[in-house]
């Protein structure tokens, strides 16, 4: 196994890349080393032809986890609407870098897959997860952001429009059998069974015509992204992290209690 940097592990096996969220401590939340490293891999991915499949998931844990959203210390740094703006087009960098990865890749979820985590696995062509997964982006009852435009258009791509806006609205995590009714997953596999799935189903992918599959993931992509590529969010990014409600959510979370929300 290749180690990279220890928060992300990599290794190759007969032309599938395995990428690994490392940071168990904090059930692999992502910091912005591992947001550079995922843009970086994948874009080196695209240039070597002995990749045939892409794998990401967490690496193998006592407490299983996916990602658990974005590490705190970037929420706190930012001050300003443009930092936020900034922050949130960072995050949006990570899932367009994914979704352009010319071969087919693989979320194999397991534990937390909660903001950042969830957008990365709705990035991905192919979805299988265990029982033990929490998938959703609880903002409305945490920190009180929102996500760009994009990130909207992403997840009702993969879950529907009424599902997420219920899972928005209701601030709840999603179950795997939730997942799995609306077709957002393959399948449900057991933890201990995961990481030997995600590998089957990437062999049967290197079997089939590659060229179709990558035109079948860009055209969906073009034609998803076509009506939204021109609408303006930055007001709505900016109102929500500049707030005085921004600020509460943040030390609410991080001091273990419920926020006050005012509204402002």
């Amino acid at each position: 196994m290749n180690q990279t940097k220890n928060e992300i592990l990599q290794k190759r096996e007969n032309g599938v890349h395995w990428i690994m969220f490392n940071r168990p401590e904090s059930r692999n939340a992502m910091t912005v080393g591992m947001e550079q490293t995922i843009i970086e891999v994948s874009r080196q991915i695209n240039e070597d032809p002995e990749v045939k499949a892409v794998i990401f998931t967490g690496a193998p844990a006592d407490r299983p986890s996916f990602m658990a959203g974005a590490d705190f210390d970037s929420l706190k740094k930012a001050t300003t609407p443009e930092e936020f703006v900034k922050l949130e087009r960072n995050g949006e960098a990570v899932q367009i870098a994914v979704e352009q990865i010319k071969v087919p890749t693989i979320a194999a979820m397991a534990g937390a897959c909660v903001g950042g985590g969830a957008l990365l696995a709705a990035s991905c062509d192919v979805r299988i997860a265990s029982p033990s997964v929490k998938f959703g982006l609880p903002i409305a009852r945490t920190v009180g952001n929102c996500l760009s435009v994009q990130n909207y258009a992403r997840l009702t791509s993969t879950l529907g429009y009424a599902l997420t806006k219920d899972m928005i609205f209701s601030a709840r995590l999603l179950t795997a059998d939730d997942l799995l009714g609306v077709h957002a997953i393959r399948e449900i596999v057991s933890d201990a069974d995961l990481h030997s799935k995600a590998e089957e189903i990437a062999e049967q992918l290197k079997t089939l015509a590659p060229l179709t599959l990558y035109a079948t993931k860009e055209a969906l992509r073009r034609l998803r992204d076509q009506p939204v590529a021109a609408i303006p969010d930055d007001d709505l990014i900016s109102a929500c992290y500049a707030s005085s409600d921004f600020r509460e959510g943040v030390a609410a979370f991080m001091e273990k209690r419920k926020p006050r929300w005012l509204g402002r």
